[in-house]
């Protein structure tokens, strides 16, 4: 017997795309106790494919919201269309985004605009930079690039001791200077408390 997971995409109550994104075979009879249910490999396999889809057709449906001018309405001119690989915790997923010339209806020069870039939209997701930061300040790097491989679906990304040390300390020294930022607390309407003092020092070292 055969499963298959589909992906349904919907706006406003309407259905623009229904796609097979998995399919799972095994037997209708006999079944061995490691065949039962999904295994670690059938849900990275199955995660990746729905995030591609998923990923692919909202930044298709950013790329068409942006041609219209938001003054005259007229679509804009395409410039071309440009990649960009994402990662994400369930894979890295390459988008084609379309460029578009800026409308001149009220004055100025054409410029260029590419939705993914004014949405400041970076190469990782958030999700993935904040479990990348979170778990490589608390073990070695290279035990968190073997965990995540292991969970998840990412053994064919590019993903490396080097990319977990550089995201851990890029968020550490976001961190710091938020706590050391005197115009952080200085302005009236900063609801921020400052940073207390620490009572202890942990050090992380990365085991080779």
């Amino acid at each position: 017997m055969k499963f298959i997971t589909w992906v349904e995409t919907r706006l406003g109550g309407r259905t623009l795309e229904v796609r097979e994104v998995a399919e799972i075979e095994r037997t209708a009879s006999g079944i061995d106790p490691e065949e039962l249910g999904l295994t670690l490999q059938d849900g990275k396999t199955v995660l990746k494919q729905v995030q591609e889809q998923m990923v692919r057709t909202q930044v298709e449906l950013i790329s068409v919201a942006w041609q219209p001018c938001m003054h005259c309405h007229r679509d804009q001119r395409i410039k071309d269309l440009r990649s960009r690989r994402i990662r994400t915790v369930f894979g890295a997923v390459d988008v084609f985004c379309r460029r578009y010339v800026r409308c001149t209806c009220r004055g100025g020069k054409p410029w260029i605009m590419w939705p993914l870039r004014l949405m400041a939209l970076k190469c990782s997701t958030p999700e993935l930079r904040y479990l990348l930061a979170k778990w490589g300040s608390k073990v070695p790097y290279r035990r968190v690039v073997e965990l995540f491989k292991e969970f998840l679906p990412l053994a064919d990304d590019v993903l490396s001791h080097v990319t977990v040390r550089r995201h851990t300390l890029a968020v550490g020294e976001r961190l710091d200077q938020r706590a050391t930022e005197p115009s952080e607390y200085d302005r009236p309407e900063s609801r921020r408390q400052p940073v207390p003092a620490s009572q202890r020092l942990t050090v992380a070292i990365d085991g080779t």
